[in-house]
């Protein structure tokens, strides 16, 4: 026969309605009694019912984490799975499970419209790249508990947290200068792609610091690939003076721009520095290996986590803020000195 919550409650010498309390995790009980009922539960091998407990509180302790999964993201947004890993240690820590649903900027709307509305989940994490004006002003109308992993692309009200790139830009700037770079290029995605234009204006702003300049014939954009890599180096080698140092957005660029360099027969780091972003998941795949500027992408999470759980518990709290754990991880690719 299964054991109920009368059963432990015998056991404990205490109420039933105590014994709800503790599952609860009810402020009015000592944590003496509390820890009492729990180890009776262990012996006795009783796990309430989550739906009763979620009727108790009026709450799920569930979190959605809305986000485009599409074939092929684990390589082309290594970074994503990583962040939701922080995101559901963190949440997990705070008595929050994590539910992950796949989904794009057209559909994103429809899904969080009905989970708010039928009460689906206490709170909403979502990917930058599924956010629209109408979620955001489906949150904002709402005040409905939530954190947007990345700063949308668009002026909003919503919460946010992010990387700050553009300190990271001026992370990779000030090393070249320091190994004594005197020619600084840059390439890297789309202007669309705002983590690659953050981390231009990044580098702009550490060049003009050394009273450097970044000229126009300097800068490359494209798609974020390695073929777009090697065809932006190969157009930005020819230019007078030729680059001595080059700053790739991510490392798909990167490797691109290393396959490129080889072929002109110019030697890393002698002829030409090369820096990238992100240590994970090709900067040691390429000969030698990349200098980087790190981000802690995992620690991004397990801080959404903690801002979505404050929002959950205050509804009304505003949070937009930039997380900066980058850390230079110096290679062979840009020792010149």
């Amino acid at each position: 026969m299964a054991v109920t919550i009368k059963d432990v409650a015998k056991a404990a010498g205490t109420s039933i309605s105590t014994v709800s309390k503790v599952i609860n995790g009810h402020y009015s009980i000592s944590e003496a009694t509390a820890e009492r009922v729990r180890a009776v539960m262990r012996e006795l091998g009783y796990y309430p019912s989550a739906s009763a407990q979620s009727f108790a509180r009026g709450s799920t302790r569930a979190v959605v984490c809305l986000a485009e999964l599409r074939p092929n993201t684990a390589f082309e947004n290594p970074h994503l799975f990583e962040m939701i890993s922080g995101l559901e240690e963190g949440l997990r820590a705070r008595g929050y499970s994590l539910t992950l649903r796949s989904t794009d900027t057209t559909e994103a709307c429809e899904i969080a419209t009905e989970l708010i509305n039928r009460r689906g989940c206490d709170g909403l994490a979502v990917h930058a790249s599924v956010m629209s004006r109408p979620l955001a002003a489906l949150l904002t109308r709402t005040r409905f508990p939530h954190i947007v992993l990345g700063l949308p692309n668009f002026e909003s009200q919503v919460c946010w947290i992010d990387i700050n790139n553009v300190f990271s830009g001026m992370t990779a700037a000030a090393h070249l200068v320091d190994e004594g770079y005197a020619r600084i290029a840059f390439i890297g995605g789309s202007e669309h792609d705002m983590i690659s234009a953050h981390r231009l204006e990044g580098v702009r702003q550490g060049l003009e610091s050394a009273g450097r300049e970044l000229p126009e014939g300097y800068i490359w954009l494209g798609e974020s690939t390695r073929a777009e890599g090697r065809r932006m180096t190969l157009g930005l080698m020819p230019a007078k003076p030729a680059p001595d140092a080059v700053i790739c957005a991510n490392n798909l660029v990167a490797l691109g721009c290393v396959a490129a360099l080889e072929e002109l027969g110019l030697r890393i780091p002698a002829d030409v520095g090369v820096l990238t972003f992100d240590d994970y998941p090709f900067s040691r795949l390429a000969s030698p290996e990349l200098t980087v500027v790190d981000i802690d992408v995992r620690d991004m999470g397990a801080q959404a986590a903690k801002l979505l759980v404050d929002c959950i518990r205050r509804p009304n709290l505003q949070t937009q803020s930039y997380t900066t754990a980058s850390n230079l991880i110096i290679r062979a690719s840009t020792r010149k000195k």
